[in-house]
């Protein structure tokens, strides 16, 4: 049996890679553009999953970059959180499962080997976002969280740190391990990535140059551990 999804955020990275292998897991997205359904706009968000004919709901859609998001946080206010509102009280209107892409930055990175019930903490003004709607989407019922971290196809630095640690991974890695979480239809949270490494093992696994760095030499970043308990 094919599973229907509706999909934000389908032109994004890990929106295209779903959709991409998509099939193999007998999964359908419909995957409109943000021009067509704009998660900041209640009535486009509610016309939209109010016609889709289908099973659940893959919210990806967010603003990503931290750098920016730190200098002023207000777009991804209205589009991380807000949005995600959005999404959530047209998925209640209509009884659809939500399904939320989440990410390990909810956690401050201390210890490490996070399970799906340890508590957040937060730092970032981006994670800050990520939480906030991670919240608002567990107050519902018929939901699951999926936190999750990735790199695209390519790892994209020169440099990585050895001090670390993540079970962040490709994206076509990834993929397919929330893909396996839509089909079994699950509700709660989810972590969902690879093995504990250090950046530096996962760049090595794509590019063979990358120069080691460790947050003794970079005194803006500080030593972190946002790995997933096996």
């Amino acid at each position: 049996m094919v599973l229907k999804v509706f999909l934000t955020g389908g032109s994004g990275t890990l929106g295209r890679e779903l959709v991409a292998q998509s099939e193999a897991f007998g999964v359908h997205f419909c995957a409109p553009s943000s021009k067509d359904c704009d998660i900041t706009d209640y009535d486009s968000v509610l016309r939209n999953i109010q016609s889709f004919d289908g099973d659940a709901v893959l919210h990806s859609a967010a603003l990503t970059n931290t750098r920016q998001i730190e200098l002023d946080a207000s777009e991804a206010i209205e589009v991380n959180v807000l949005g995600t509102l959005n999404v959530l009280n047209a998925c209640k209107r209509f009884g659809k499962k939500m399904i939320f892409i989440s990410t390990d930055y909810v956690f401050d990175g201390k210890k490490g080997r996070y399970k799906p019930t340890d508590p957040i903490n937060p730092l970032g003004k981006y994670s800050k976002t990520k939480a906030a709607a991670e919240l608002l989407v567990r107050t519902y019922y018929n939901s699951l969280v999926i936190r999750t971290s990735f790199f695209a196809h390519s790892f994209p630095y020169e440099k990585a740190f050895v001090d670390i640690w993540s079970s962040k991974d490709y994206v076509d890695v990834i993929a397919p391990k929330i893909l396996n979480k839509i089909k079994e239809c699950e509700t709660g949270i989810a972590h969902v990535g690879s093995a504990r490494r250090s950046l530096y093992e996962i760049a090595k696994l794509r590019k063979k140059e990358v120069e080691k760095i460790s947050t003794t030499e970079e005194m803006t970043v500080i030593p972190k551990d946002t790995s997933f308990n096996e």
